[in-house]
């Protein structure tokens, strides 16, 4: 018979993220019932546009009519197994995926890859873990991301706080067992509304190793864990909140 926490396990680089907030985050994302947003699933389909195009066609269909009524009931039965999409839906995810690829550095680090969509198996600090690597080059990794806005600050302040660096750990440490020597860690990032800039960014090792130390501390905070109690160390609550250190400066008088 399982224990609790085992059968919480493989841990993925999401389920982890909710462990880092609290346990309570980590019950919720593991036990509530989850319905895929419609920006999870306008992500996923840009993914799938770009990384797996011919997969992206044999899985959409359009209707451009009322999402209602008996022929479009049939019309959903008929097509269960697609997404269904209207015609600017459609229009919207192959503009995305024609910025990507026709990006003077992520068109080309797309085409150099070998494998798309590689899933995972591995073991840290005994925990088994498992996920998928968005593409696979021979030097390097990369991770494709929709995001509301890529300006340096923004595209910074997004890697850190949802701790993409973290993932850049995991999925570093996943290429190694998978026999890569050695792999950079690129992330590329396209806007999900018009005009859909691109950026291109490399994480710097540091800021891996940081994500690697992050990682292993949160096992170490997930073994301690009884598998049950949702409090642990979400923070206090009543603490003074001040402007953050990278607002603009301003002469305030009291």
């Amino acid at each position: 018979m399982l224990s609790s926490k085992e059968e919480y396990t493989p841990l993925s680089f999401s389920s982890l993220k909710a462990f880092s907030r609290s346990p309570l985050a980590f019950l919720h994302y593991k036990l509530a019932p989850r319905k895929e947003t419609a920006a999870m699933t306008f992500g996923t389909l840009v993914h799938r546009a770009i990384l797996e195009p011919d997969k992206y066609e044999d899985s959409t269909i359009i209707w451009d009519g009322r999402r209602a009524g008996n022929k479009y009931l049939d019309f959903k039965e008929e097509n269960a197994d697609k997404d269904i999409l209207t015609a600017k839906e459609a229009l919207d995810i192959r503009l995305i995926a024609n910025r990507v690829l026709e990006h003077p550095y992520a068109g080309p680090m797309v085409r150099q890859c070998k494998e798309f969509e590689k899933p995972f198996e591995i073991e840290q600090c005994g925990i088994p873990h498992r996920g998928i690597i968005d593409g696979l080059g021979e030097w390097f990794i990369l991770d494709l991301k929709t995001t509301q806005n890529v300006s340096h600050h923004s595209l910074q302040r997004t890697i850190y706080d949802f701790k993409y660096y973290m993932q850049a750990a995991i999925y570093q440490r996943a290429a190694e067992l998978m026999g890569m020597e050695s792999s950079s860690y690129f992330i590329v990032a396209v806007e999900s509304s018009a005009p859909h800039h691109v950026q291109v960014v490399e994480l710097e090792p540091h800021y891996i190793a940081r994500g690697h130390l992050e990682w292993e501390r949160l096992l170490r905070s997930w073994k301690a864990w009884d598998g049950k109690s949702a409090h642990g160390h979400e923070g206090e609550d009543g603490w003074m909140m001040d402007a953050p250190h990278w607002a603009p400066a301003m002469e305030i008088n009291l």
